[in-house]
C-alpha cells in the first residue's frame, strides 16, 4: 500500500513538472478510476452567429461533453467583425478562443504568423477523423500552407449555379424565348445568355402564383460576401486554361490584374442585372438570397451549396423538386493578360471558382487546451458527424469528403429531391479542369475589403466600373508594399502551385 502511495506520489510530481516544461495541454495527468478525459476542461470555439457555421457546434458539443467529460462554449461574432477580431486575439496572446472557425482564404495570415497549432502529428494518430477521405483539393490545399497541416477542413465550398425548372424546362416559355432570342431556351453556358435569360423572366408572373417573379437575385450587400460572387463572374472573363495567376495577380511580378479589361467587363455585366433583379438586390446578403430563392421570387442565383439544401429542405421553400443546379456559366471571349488582348473560344470558357474554399477549423498556439481543442474538431468533423453537417439545413456546412458523395440516403432522408443532380454539379465544379483557386496569401482579407468597398460604389452608380477597378488596382499596389512585395510574390506563387 506504501509503495502504491508512493508511486502515485511520484507521478503527480512527475506530471506537475512536466507541465511547467512544455506546457498543460501535451501532459497525460493520471485520472481518478471513471473520470472522462476532459473532465473539468471548458474549450471555448468563436466562429460566425448562428444558424450557419455556429450550428454545428451547437447540435454536437452536447455529445462531445457526454463522452470526454469536457464542455464547449461558443463566441460568435457578425461577419465582418470575425477576421479582426480573431487576428487581434491571436497577435496579441490573448487566449480568447480555443478554437477558430474561420475561412480559408485566411489560413495564410494565422499560419503564417505562427498563431495556430500545426497538426500533422494529430492527424497522423487521429483514428476518428477519416482524413484520407477528405477530398484531395480540400486535404492538401485548404487546409495546408508552408508545408505543414494547420486546420481540419469542415466544410467544401464553391460557387454553384441555381435555376428554376419550372422556368427554364416549360414548353411554352421556350418556344416564346427562341422567338425572342433566336436560340433555345436552357440553362445558360455563358453570361450572355444569363442576362437574356434574367431579362425574359424579369418582372411577370411566371410561376403562377398571382404576383411579379424576377431574373436573379445575387449577394451584392457591402461588408458580407459580394465579392466571391463578383469573381464568379470575373473568373471565365480572365482565366485561360493552362495560365495561372489571371484573377489576382501577374504571377511574374505581383501586379495587381483587377483592373484588367477581363475583370471591368465582369462588373460592367453584374452592375446591369441590377434591374433585373429581385426588388432591393443590391442590399441583400448571402443569407438574404437563399430565402429570396427558396421562396420562389428569381429564376436564377449564384450560390455556395446552402441555396440546393434550403430550396429542398426548408419548411418556408416554395420550390421543393423544382430547383436545377449546373457549374457557372461562362464566357466566348478571354482577357489574355500576358498578351494583353481579348481571345476567342466559340465553343465557350468556363472557369468555376472555389469562392472562400470552405470553412476550416484550427486552434490556437497559446491554448491552455490543445488536447481538448483537437479532439472536439475531429469528433465535430468525423465522417458521421460532418455527413450529418451537411445534410442538414442551415449549418452553412457543403459536401468535402468522398463519402459524402457516395451515401445518397441522407441526401434523400432529409427532403432532397435531385440529391444526384445537386452533388453532380458540386463534383463537376471541383474537377473541372479550369477550375480557378481562391486567394490564399497573407493579407487576402485587406485584398478583398478593399475591393469591397470600391465595388460596392460602382454598384451604387457613384463611380464606374473601371472608375472602382482603378481604386482597387492602387489600394491592392499598397497593400502588397505594406506586407513586403517579394514575400507576397513568393507566397502567391506557392499557392498556385508555381515554382520560386
Amino acid at each position: 500500500m506504501f509503495e502504491k502511495e508512493k508511486f502515485v506520489k511520484v507521478m503527480v510530481i512527475l506530471a506537475v513538472l512536466a507541465m511547467m516544461i512544455f506546457g498543460s495541454s501535451y501532459v497525460l495527468v493520471p485520472q481518478a478510476s471513471g473520470q472522462k478525459r476532459f473532465e473539468g476542461v471548458e474549450i471555448t470555439v468563436f466562429t460566425q452567429p448562428p444558424p450557419f457555421i455556429a450550428k454545428p457546434v451547437q447540435m454536437f458539443r452536447a455529445d462531445w461533453t457526454k463522452k470526454t467529460g469536457g464542455k464547449v462554449k461558443l463566441i460568435t461574432a457578425p461577419w465582418a467583425e470575425l477576421y479582426p477580431k480573431m487576428f487581434s486575439s491571436f497577435s496579441m496572446g490573448a487566449k480568447k478562443y480555443d478554437i477558430i472557425i474561420f475561412p480559408a482564404a485566411w489560413l495564410a495570415d494565422f499560419a503564417g504568423n505562427n498563431f495556430l497549432v500545426p497538426l500533422d502529428d494529430f492527424i497522423k494518430k487521429d483514428k476518428q477523423l477519416g482524413w484520407e477521405d477528405i477530398l484531395p483539393v480540400y486535404r492538401e490545399r485548404i487546409s495546408s500552407y508552408g508545408g505543414k497541416i494547420w486546420a481540419v477542413p469542415m466544410d467544401g465550398d464553391n460557387h454553384i449555379f441555381y435555376y428554376r425548372r419550372d422556368a427554364i424546362e416549360n414548353s411554352e416559355y421556350q418556344k416564346k424565348f427562341k422567338a425572342k432570342y433566336g436560340y433555345e431556351l436552357a440553362p445558360p453556358k455563358t453570361w450572355k445568355q444569363h442576362r437574356d435569360i434574367a431579362e425574359f423572366f424579369n418582372g411577370w408572373d411566371w410561376d403562377g402564383d398571382g404576383r411579379p417573379e424576377y431574373g436573379i437575385v445575387e449577394a451584392m450587400r457591402k461588408n458580407d460576401q459580394a465579392y466571391w460572387t463578383f469573381f464568379s463572374r470575373a473568373a471565365a472573363y480572365v482565366s485561360i486554361p493552362g495560365q495561372p495567376g489571371g484573377l489576382f495577380f501577374n504571377p511574374k511580378t505581383m501586379e495587381p490584374l483587377i483592373n484588367s479589361p477581363g475583370h471591368v467587363k465582369a462588373l460592367e455585366d453584374w452592375k446591369m442585372l441590377i434591374e433585373l433583379g429581385v426588388p432591393g438586390v443590391i442590399n441583400m446578403d448571402s443569407g438574404e438570397i437563399r430565402t429570396v430563392f427558396s421562396v420562389g421570387e428569381a429564376a436564377m442565383a449564384i450560390d455556395w451549396g446552402d441555396i440546393g439544401v434550403m430550396a429542398d429542405t426548408s419548411p418556408e421553400s416554395t420550390i421543393k423538386g423544382k430547383c436545377g443546379y449546373t457549374i457557372m456559366p461562362g464566357t466566348t471571349k478571354v482577357w489574355d493578360y500576358k498578351k494583353k488582348k481579348w481571345v476567342e473560344f466559340p465553343q465557350g470558357n468556363q472557369a468555376p471558382y472555389l469562392a472562400f474554399g470552405g470553412w476550416i477549423a484550427s486552434i490556437d498556439a497559446k491554448s491552455d487546451h490543445i488536447k481538448a481543442a483537437y479532439d472536439f474538431i475531429s469528433f465535430l468533423g468525423n465522417p458521421r458527424n460532418s455527413y450529418i453537417n451537411v445534410t442538414t439545413p442551415e449549418t452553412g456546412f457543403n459536401p468535402c469528403r468522398k463519402s459524402h458523395f457516395e451515401q445518397l440516403a441522407g441526401w434523400y432522408g432529409y427532403g432532397f429531391v435531385h440529391p444526384g443532380d445537386y452533388l453532380g454539379a458540386i463534383e463537376a465544379t471541383i474537377a473541372h479542369p479550369n477550375v480557378q483557386p481562391d486567394l490564399r496569401i497573407p493579407g487576402a482579407a485587406r485584398y478583398f475589403e478593399a475591393l469591397d468597398a470600391q465595388l460596392a460604389m460602382a454598384l451604387a452608380g457613384n463611380k464606374t466600373p473601371k472608375e472602382a477597378l482603378d481604386a482597387a488596382y492602387k489600394e491592392w499596389e499598397r497593400i502588397t508594399a505594406d506586407l513586403g512585395k517579394d514575400a507576397q510574390l513568393k507566397a502567391y506563387r506557392a499557392s498556385l502551385g508555381l515554382p520560386n
